[in-house]
């Protein structure tokens, strides 16, 4: 399986069966990366708007996928819907400034909910 992401506190992440792809880059560009992934046959596993958090109240998000053989049209379309809502949320809030210390909690929220989520998926 597949956990993309842009918190680093997956950096270094070990979890056997788990490879993780960090990726640089803003909330949007996890969602697209996703999306392309998604398009070789990946299957999305958790929804990449999960929690209360909504995409501007957070600079963080990671996705796990794990690999098909075959486009998979449910995950599509959770991507393309996840990224029309970021931007939507993005054309209106785009200009948020957070302090180191409120972008370790998002980093420790976002890894909580995925930790969550790899204990339910076994």
């Amino acid at each position: 399986m597949l956990i993309i992401t842009n918190n680093p506190k997956f950096l270094g992440f070990e979890k056997e069966g788990y490879v993780v792809r960090y990726l640089e880059e803003d909330y949007l560009s996890v969602l697209r990366a996703t999306r392309d992934l998604v398009h070789q046959g990946y299957e999305v596993l958790t929804h990449p708007l999960y929690g209360s958090v909504k995409p501007y109240e957070t600079v963080y998000r990671t996705i796990v996928l794990k690999e098909g053989n075959k486009l998979n049209y449910d995950s599509v379309n959770l991507l393309e819907n996840a990224i029309e809502t970021a931007e939507k949320f993005y054309k209106t809030n785009k200009d948020w400034k957070w302090t180191a210390d409120i972008l370790d909690d998002f980093q420790v929220i976002d890894k909580d909910l995925i930790d969550n989520a790899l204990d339910r998926i076994g």
